[in-house]
This record gives C-alpha cells, sequence and structure tokens, in this order.
C-alpha cells in the first residue's frame, strides 16, 4: 500500500477545503458578522492548512494509485472533510455539540439534507451559506472537484473517480480523466449559475437564490428557511425548483452528450425513459389519490408535482403538508425515496440503472424457465452487459438490502415507531433526508446513533463498498 501517496493527496484535499472555506469567510466580511464567527472560520483554516502543508512537504516519488488506495482516499476524504467542516459550527456555538455538527456538515457533503436543527434560525448567514455549499461540492463528488483541479497529469486515478460516483456503471467520457472531472463539473456549474439566476429573476433575493439553487443543484434539500420552500408562498419558484431537481437527477454524461448533439441518444436511454416514466405515472397516481385535498385544480398539480420531484430526486425539499395525504401516496413516496434518481446524477437512492437492470435479470430468468435451451444476453442502450457487471448489481442489491435491515433494527433501539426507524434508514442510506411519521427531525436520536447515522449517509453516498472496506483489517496490510 502506498500510504505517503495517501497522504500526500489528502493533505492537497485539506488545502482544497482551505479554499471552500474562503466562501463563508468572504460572507461573514460582507455581513459584517460577529468577530466569533470570523474568527472561528479562520481558526479552522488555519488549522487545515498547517496539517495540509506538513502532508505535501515531500512528494513522493512512488505515485502509483491502485484500487486499494483509491477506496482509502475516498473515504478518508469524505470522514475528514466532513469534520473539519462541522468545526466553524462548533467553535461558534452555533452547534456547540461536535457529534451535532459532524452530522449536519455530513449530511451537506453527501446531499442528504437531514438536519439536526430546530431551526436555521441559529446560523449566521455564513454559517448558513456553508452548510448550503457543501451540498453543492458535494453534489457531484468531492473528488470529481478536486480531479478537476488538481495538478495531476498522469490519469491513474480512475480507482478514486469509479469509487465515488454514484451507480453502476462509469466510464470516462473523454480520454483523459482529467478533462472527463472537468466537463462534469462545467456542465453542473453551468446549470447552477443558470437556476441561480432564474431564481433571482423570479423574486428571491441574491442570497437566498444562492442557497436554494445550491440545495437543488446538489439535490441536498437543505432550505434556508424553517418552513422550507413554503416559506417563498410563490408558485412560479416552486415550479422552478421541481423541474430543477428533475433535471439534477438525470446522468451528467447524458449532458454532454447534447451538448455534441447527439439528440436522439439522449432521449433513447433506457434508464432515462424509466425515469420519466416513474414521475409521471407518480404524480397522475398520487394527484389522482390527494386532489380533493386542494381546493384549485393548479395548485394540487404543483404540490403533487413538488413533491414527487423532491422525493424521486433526493432533494428531499418539503412544501406541502403531506400527513394529510392517504396511505397510498405515502407509499408511493416511499419507493420512489427507494430509487432515486439516474445514476452519474446529484441524486441518492439505490439507483434507476440498477432497477432496471435487476428487472431486465427477472426477465431473463423468466425465460430462462420457459426456454431452458435458449442463449439470453442482456442490453442496456443496446450495448450487452457483460456478466460480471450483472454479479456486481446482484452482489451490491444483497448488501445494500442487509445493511438497510441491519440499520433499521439498530435504530428500533431509539424509537417505537417502525416508520420512524424505516424512514430515517431508509434517508440516511439513500441520501434522501425527511424522517416520515413524525414531526421532529434527527436530533430525536441518541449521540451513538447519530454518529452511525452519519457514517452511513457517507456510505450510501460512496456506494457502500469503499466505506465498507476501509473498515477492513485486510485492506490496511501490506498483500
Amino acid at each position: 500500500m502506498n500510504k505517503r501517496m495517501i497522504s500526500y493527496l489528502l493533505a492537497k484535499l485539506l488545502l482544497i477545503e482551505v479554499a471552500l472555506l474562503g466562501v463563508p469567510l468572504i460572507t461573514s466580511l460582507i455581513y459584517r458578522e460577529n468577530l466569533k464567527i470570523t474568527l472561528s472560520i479562520l481558526l479552522t483554516m488555519t488549522l487545515l492548512t498547517l496539517l495540509g502543508l506538513i502532508g505535501t512537504h515531500l512528494k513522493p516519488q512512488n505515485q502509483k494509485l491502485y484500487t486499494k488506495e483509491g477506496l482509502i482516499i475516498v473515504s478518508l476524504c469524505w470522514l475528514l472533510w466532513s469534520f473539519f467542516g462541522a468545526l466553524p459550527f462548533v467553535f461558534s456555538g452555533q452547534i456547540p455539540n461536535l457529534i451535532d455538527a459532524f452530522f449536519e456538515i455530513t449530511a451537506g457533503f453527501t446531499t442528504t439534507g437531514a438536519t439536526i436543527l430546530p431551526s436555521t434560525n441559529v446560523l449566521s448567514h455564513s454559517l448558513l451559506l456553508w452548510r448550503s455549499f457543501t451540498q453543492l461540492i458535494g453534489g457531484m463528488g468531492m473528488l470529481v472537484f478536486a480531479l478537476a483541479i488538481l495538478d495531476n497529469y498522469q490519469n491513474n486515478n480512475l480507482e478514486v473517480m469509479q469509487a465515488e460516483m454514484a451507480g453502476p456503471i462509469f466510464g470516462k467520457i473523454v480520454a483523459k480523466l482529467k478533462n472527463t472531472a472537468q466537463i462534469l463539473y462545467l456542465i453542473y456549474f453551468i446549470l447552477f449559475i443558470i437556476l441561480t439566476i432564474i431564481l433571482w429573476i423570479a423574486g428571491l433575493s441574491f442570497y437566498d437564490s444562492l442557497i436554494t439553487a445550491m440545495a437543488t443543484a446538489g439535490t441536498g434539500g437543505f432550505a434556508g428557511y424553517e418552513n422550507n420552500i413554503a416559506y417563498h408562498n410563490n408558485p412560479v419558484v416552486t415550479n422552478i425548483i421541481s423541474v430543477s431537481m428533475i433535471l439534477f437527477g438525470i446522468n451528467f454524461n447524458l449532458y454532454y452528450l447534447l451538448l455534441l448533439g447527439k439528440i436522439r441518444t439522449f432521449f433513447k436511454n433506457e434508464e432515462l425513459k424509466l425515469y420519466f416514466f416513474i414521475i409521471i405515472s407518480s404524480s397522475l397516481a398520487i394527484w389522482l389519490n390527494v386532489k380533493h385535498l386542494y381546493p384549485t385544480l393548479p395548485e394540487s398539480i404543483e404540490k403533487v408535482f413538488f413533491q414527487v420531484a423532491a422525493t424521486i430526486s433526493s432533494t428531499g425539499f418539503s412544501h406541502p403538508d403531506i400527513s394529510p395525504w392517504p396511505l397510498f401516496s405515502q407509499t408511493i413516496l416511499i419507493g420512489l425515496m427507494f430509487c432515486g434518481g439516474m445514476a452519474g446524477s446529484t441524486a441518492g437512492g439505490f439507483k434507476l440503472m440498477r432497477i432496471l437492470i435487476l428487472l431486465k435479470l427477472v426477465k431473463n430468468q423468466m425465460l430462462a424457465t420457459l426456454y431452458p435451451n435458449r442463449v439470453l444476453t442482456l442490453h442496456i442502450n443496446q450495448t450487452p452487459l457483460d456478466r460480471q457487471t450483472q454479479d456486481s448489481i446482484l452482489r451490491y442489491s444483497i448488501i445494500y438490502f442487509m445493511m438497510l435491515a441491519g440499520l433499521i433494527l439498530i435504530l428500533s433501539l431509539d424509537t417505537n415507531d417502525f416508520l420512524v426507524a424505516f424512514s430515517a434508514a431508509l434517508s440516511t442510506l439513500n441520501n434522501i433526508g425527511p424522517i416520515l411519521g413524525t414531526s421532529q427531525n434527527f436530533n430525536l436520536f441518541s449521540p451513538i446513533t447519530k454518529v452511525l447515522l452519519s457514517i452511513m449517509m457517507i456510505a450510501g453516498r460512496l456506494e457502500i463498498y469503499p466505506l465498507l472496506l476501509f473498515f477492513l483489517p485486510r485492506t490496511w496490510s501490506k498483500i
């Protein structure tokens, strides 16, 4: 194991976080906030700078990375960035408990949007912006962001990028991996900037447009106000956010195809077709079930479409109060929480690509039973899917459901309500955010459980394997 290269890259990544903390620092100065808040950000930046400079003092001669090193770098980066990112909240006293602050900022970086805060009013402008900014960075992946800007031309970090990108299938869209990361983040930031401007034109203040666009682009769902998107009381803003959440739940590789003019290839994508089919059918089914609860047709359509978009994209924004909704509609929402968005998007969830492959595997198994001598192949977008990838999907599914069941069992020690335990487990592992069945947030859980849920958020964001292997002793062996 190349431990010196691991520590060297981690030190570089800590220096990147120093630069990112410049955003809340500038915000604090603009709003002339309490000196304690500004110093809390500066102190965190100082600690990160010292660690970063010590770690990058000597550049390792052997810079080769293998899968094992890639997994460790990814896991440690998410843990370290979340830990140090939480320190400004602790130093400023706005979230004095370190475990609570770690949970909150982990929910930001993983774009889960889960919270322990009773109200966002306890946060200053700078730290509220930092909380939202973590979603923007974490949306496409912190390591993908780092790879896009680090001076590394060896192009040997595919293991790092594969370990972090959400979804079962990932490949380079251009020859150089660094260029792939740059293209993905360029598309991502352009869409974010466009959304910010549109929200500003629609009537939000520039600050509100920023934090709302960050939460939407990263599909994190951290709102700037206690009553979430309902605070704005603006149907135009609501509909803009609804459409945007769906757009950010689409595989960003497909947007690159659009830039190349491959429009037919974009719309023929099987996962995209499934994505739109689920959105349309779920919205229609829920609307037929709840339309009598709203006084006008436009309002019922607006509320239903928003909730479906927020759930399947894993953004987790709340606008309508869904507690009066019938069980049928709430069950559909739970199904959407499980599904999530497309592979290669900022959305969380199990991913529709896996569901699509599993459905085709079931179909092939049924055909094999009827026609034992028939040779069956599985195709995705007219391309054969090799047996190794099919087996990896099945293995991941087994591990995923085992972890979900185990997490529900552990959470049952903190609550006697099954819906609360189930939705909390699903929200953290799938990076969704809200809890169903209670008016409380994640502060209802014990400190130990919050630490576990924080780790589960990172595990869900990294698709389980990197963090799971991180805790295996064999991963750290010299073999």
